[in-house]
């Protein structure tokens, strides 16, 4: 895909997850920013080869904020979930369900099942590390068990992703 298209498709991804967002250039012609002030994360859309630039440039520039790169190459339905994760570790979904408090049952049980999605990347997170066991095993409880029961009992369980370590 051409540069242009992944900008346009970034953003009317960024639109459907309705985050208030701006569009800058750290380097022309090389790649685009999508600027995430409210929750200090960057989706940075590069070509392969620019990469390495790129992200020296938003190290010095952008100091502190996540940064999530897309390049022409990759698959923009995986591309979409990083970009989710990356505003959950930031407060995103607690801000979702408080600004729009009806639609979140049917953000966690509409067609891309985004509950059960949650709770597996948890898993792939966490990794069977005994540390994690606790949330290990209620996050499976709750797998198993039923996710729209989880949110009635606890409507802050979706809210939150673990670091990556």
């Amino acid at each position: 895909m051409e540069m242009q298209e992944l900008e346009d498709r970034v953003g009317v991804m960024l639109t459907h997850l309705f985050v208030d967002y701006k569009i800058v250039n750290v380097m022309k012609g090389m790649s685009v920013q999508f600027i995430i002030e409210d929750f200090g994360t960057i989706v940075s859309c590069v070509n392969r080869l620019d990469y390495k630039q790129v992200q020296d440039k938003l190290t010095t520039d952008y100091n502190g904020w996540r940064v999530v790169y897309i390049s022409t190459q990759d698959d923009l339905d995986e591309a979409r979930y990083e970009v989710l994760w990356a505003l959950m570790r930031s407060g995103y979904m607690r801000w979702l369900r408080m600004a729009y408090p009806r639609q979140m049952k049917n953000v966690l049980m509409g067609i891309d099942n985004l509950g059960a999605r949650i709770i597996k990347e948890r898993l792939r997170l966490w990794a069977d590390k005994p540390r994690n066991s606790f949330w290990i095993n209620e996050n499976e409880y709750v797998l198993a068990n039923g996710i729209l029961q989880e949110y009635s009992r606890d409507p802050g369980f979706f809210d939150y992703m673990p670091e990556i370590l």
